[in-house]
């Protein structure tokens, strides 16, 4: 196992490795590698959804998705994908282009949720000829090049979290049912978190945030607005280019990311699985078996 970082304060290239067969020594390592660099980068390794779904249950239980109208073959895995069941690419301006282009404003996966993600893994299936690369912001490294006075503000600051909000600003929410959308209200997070693997501090933040609570909410929005765009920039960002059978596993309790535009009608099919936080009592969360799973994929 060869691991390599990249020019920025995140992010690691893995290789000489092969994720399907990991020994419990070469996980430990290849954990700590993640704690230590929160974005790992595995080129090439051509998963299928089964495969993918078993790395990623490695890192600990996999979320349910929020809708089904983007989930894949199984119930673990999120399509990433402009690509409709007719083989054509979405429409601009329908209900699954515009539920996509929400992807490419800064965001922690399921931050909107009262336990937030704590891992997604992403797998490359097609890419366009140009464009359509994910870059990845550093929260740790954001939060230490805030000043002192800066530190203290956000000390004991809390944003309030919504799909609704974030979704609303780009449009397809008629994407979900009522039900869906109902079962993820708003929910409140620190605005500085601690990471409790390594004990660093961040920020959590991104385009879920929607205010900050018991502020001015215009007031609050501009803050958030202004602390994002500062925090994603410089050497704290790492841009990659996809190539078909990459794997990349991120770290969203400390880790922002964004995908850029490409050409609409250029095939770009990505799909995902999100590893759940380690807190108890998630209803969104599938066990940690294939049995399990089976059992709450009806409950959905």
């Amino acid at each position: 196992m060869d691991i390599r970082p990249t020019h920025a304060t995140l992010g690691a290239i893995v290789t000489h490795i092969d994720v399907r067969s990991l020994t419990a020594d070469a996980f430990a390592k290849l954990e700590a590698a993640w704690h230590e660099h929160a974005v790992l980068i595995f080129p090439a390794q051509h998963l299928d959804d089964e495969a993918h779904i078993a790395f990623s249950r490695r890192f600990g239980s996999l979320e349910r998705l929020q809708t089904t109208a983007v989930e894949g073959a199984q119930p673990e895995i999120f399509m990433a994908s402009n690509v409709g069941p007719d083989g054509r690419t979405d429409p601009v301006g329908s209900a699954r282009f515009l539920h996509n282009k929400g992807n490419r404003i800064w965001h922690s996966d399921s931050s909107f949720k009262s336990n937030p993600a704590k891992a997604s893994l992403l797998r490359a299936e097609a890419v366009p000829s140009t464009g359509g690369e994910t870059e990845f912001a550093d929260m740790r490294a954001a939060y230490e090049a805030l000043d002192e006075e800066q530190q203290r503000w956000l000390a004991d600051k809390v944003a309030v979290h919504s799909f609704r909000y974030s979704q609303g600003q780009v449009g397809g929410l008629d994407l979900m049912s009522a039900t869906e959308l109902d079962a993820i209200p708003p929910v409140e997070h620190p605005i500085v978190a601690t990471h409790p693997a390594t004990g660093r501090k961040n920020l959590f933040i991104g385009r879920h945030a929607s205010h900050i609570a018991g502020a001015e909410l215009e007031e609050g929005r501009a803050r958030l607005r202004s602390l994002c765009a500062e925090a994603c920039r410089g050497d704290r960002v790492y841009r990659h280019r996809w190539r078909v059978g990459d794997v990349v596993i991120w770290d969203n309790r400390c880790v922002l990311h964004r995908g850029l535009p490409y050409p609409v009608d250029q095939p770009r099919i990505m799909c995902r699985t999100t590893v759940a936080g380690d807190q108890s009592g998630n209803d969104w969360v599938l066990g940690s078996t294939r049995d399990n799973a089976n059992k709450q994929k009806g409950t959905r």
